[in-house]
């Protein structure tokens, strides 16, 4: 988890400084920037997030010897 954490904070020094902007400008702007997306009401937001289904765990993989004895 550390080395995910560097390695995004690393993209995003290297994204600032192309934009010649510091860290913290570049991180609040993208964190601002996803705040106002997730207020938009449903009805404004891209198709693919309004229609999301949830994924429930189904449990193990059912035993193929099992199903054909049932």
């Amino acid at each position: 988890m550390v080395h995910l954490h560097k390695s995004l904070e690393s993209e995003a020094s290297k994204a600032a400084e192309r934009e010649g902007r510091s860290l913290d400008q570049f991180v609040n702007e993208a964190v601002e920037e996803k705040l106002r997306h997730a207020q938009r009401p449903i009805d404004q937001r891209p198709v693919a997030q309004r229609h999301v289904t949830p994924i429930h765990d189904r449990g193990a993989p059912l035993d193929e010897d099992s199903v054909e004895r049932a």
